[in-house]
């Protein structure tokens, strides 16, 4: 932390803070407590009036220590800002309050909200240099998806001002929230310094859920490193939440927060949040929200790649395409809306094995990853460092798109379980590999539906058309995650399966 000696001028402002009907709606063990996001917006508006004309947007070394509970029976609360100038231009801000004692007759002070406001503001463009935009469009892994409903039911139950997270879908690596934020309660839209409260705090919450679900714990926010805002959020609007959990441990949760408008936009950012349990064990997840801790989707598959990205279609939000390259809008633009979809996972997928094999580079410009080649439909997966360029292959269903590179010929390909492939299967089973489907411990479905994407993904490693592997490729044992098969007369191949859910992975490797 930064030494703050040197107090040029400073001041202690006194506050009146009313218990407007929508505070009322955040509460703690019943009782009306100010969200920091509004503490936050009073800090500032105390600053700006200690020294007008004060840039609010860049905050450090922010601490929400203690609740302040708003007075039910004698609003409007009283409380203080103290301000300081220091002599590096930052000005601090503490909300605070006195109580008295009925027993020993003593005034005590309560810090309950503090910020620093930063007078140098980083050269930062829109999209943050730790995190490129293909990064945010999308989630990695299969999502576990909590709906309004169940967020303020039984997660977090606040009232309906503060019910703004429509969705959100999580995995281990993060999670997405859509929030929508309500016509300012207050009327306060035109004289807000920060933007609309609710979007940071529904990302909060959709925090929260993340540490419910993946930390077993009921988490609240307590501190954060930085904030950030280069565009004000305003009522009645969509935005996106993306929540990075940045480390995980016993009593203490920290992540990186990042609101996006429907554009794609940055509009602010909170870094290094800590989030604790401050009911002193009292609150507990329900049994319907806890995981089984951040596993990778397909983890048997990709411990045989070089690197390999699965995304839930659910996941993509309504502005991943503006991280198309010109060759790859050109292909989208000529698409209708259903195929735009698993082609956009497709792309961000793509663009996420290039960046793992590129040392998980976090910072070019997706636009810069091209994932299609110029001169035939197929995918790529090019090297932002220069490195040496693998195979990949591509696959989608209707709900997961997969991108696997390799160092020699790779097939993927990713099937839901039905009656389809049962079917059809004299289409592309020989009479051995009914037999197989027959006498299989797996089930029929199972095992033809494993037939059925070994010749998919050898027809993508081979590139030839899928006749050619129907009549090439003979499938000679089945196994849940592992199965045999030969190319003509060649010797005996091997292809790997996973699975989520009713949805099996395939993963070819040709010598």
């Amino acid at each position: 932390m930064e030494d703050l000696s040197g107090i040029i001028e400073s001041a202690s402002i006194p506050l009146e803070i009313p218990l407007q009907p929508y505070l009322r709606d955040h509460c703690v063990d019943g009782r009306a407590v100010l969200p920091a996001v509004e503490a936050a917006e009073l800090l500032a508006r105390a600053a700006r009036r200690f020294l007008p004309g004060t840039d609010v947007t860049a905050m450090v070394d922010l601490r929400f220590d203690k609740f302040l509970f708003l007075d039910s029976e004698a609003p409007p609360t009283a409380a203080f800002c103290d301000l300081a100038l220091h002599d590096n231009g930052d000005i601090q801000a503490v909300l605070a309050s006195r109580t008295k004692s009925k027993k020993a007759a003593m005034t005590r002070v309560k810090e309950h909200t503090a910020v620093r406001f930063s007078r140098r503001k980083p050269d930062m463009p829109d999209l943050m240099p730790d995190l490129a935009l293909d990064l945010a469009s999308a989630l990695e892994g299969a999502c576990f998806t909590v709906e309004t409903d169940d967020i303020y039911r039984e997660l977090i139950p606040f009232g309906p001002a503060f019910r703004n997270v429509t969705r959100v879908h999580l995995t281990g690596g993060g999670a997405i929230a859509e929030i929508r934020t309500p016509a300012d309660p207050a009327d306060e839209e035109w004289t807000r310094q920060l933007g609309s409260p609710f979007p940071l705090d529904a990302a909060f919450h959709a925090a929260c859920v993340w540490g419910q679900r993946f930390a077993n714990v009921v988490a609240f926010p307590l501190a954060a490193d930085r904030r950030r805002i280069f565009r004000n959020t305003r009522p009645g609007d969509t935005y996106f939440g993306h929540v990075t959990p940045v480390r995980v441990e016993p009593g203490l949760l920290i992540f990186d927060l990042r609101l996006f408008d429907g554009d794609g936009r940055l509009c602010e950012t909170a870094t290094g949040v800590r989030m604790r349990d401050v009911s002193g064990g009292k609150l507990k997840p329900p049994r319907w929200i806890a995981g089984e801790g951040q596993k990778q989707t397909a983890e048997r598959i990709a411990a045989r790649c070089r690197a390999i990205s699965v995304i839930e279609l659910k996941s993509v939000t309504p502005f991943a395409n503006k991280v198309l390259s010109a060759e790859e809008k050109i292909r989208f633009d000529k698409m209708g809306d259903r195929r735009r979809k698993s082609f956009l996972a497709a792309r961000l997928a793509c663009k996420r094995v290039s960046r793992t094999l590129s040392g998980h580079d976090k910072v070019t410009d997706p636009r810069d990853i091209s994932t299609v080649c110029a001169d035939r439909p197929h995918p790529c997966c090019p090297r932002t460092d220069g490195g040496a360029v693998c195979a990949c292959s591509v696959s989608h269903d209707y709900r997961f798109s997969v991108a696997v590179a390799c160092d020699r010929p790779v097939g993927i390909d990713v099937e839901k379980v039905s009656g389809r492939v049962l079917k059809t299967r004299r289409l592309y089973m020989s009479e051995s590999e009914m037999a197989l489907v027959l006498a299989s411990p797996l089930g029929k479905a199972e095992t033809a539906v494993r037939i059925w994407s070994i010749k998919e993904a050898v027809t993508k490693a081979l590139d030839i058309n899928l006749a050619d592997a129907w009549r090439r490729v003979r499938v000679t044992t089945v196994g849940a995650y592992e199965s045999r098969f030969q190319i003509d007369d060649d010797a005996p191949g091997l292809a790997f399966h996973d699975a989520v859910g009713q949805h099996v992975f395939t993963l070819v490797r040709l010598p």
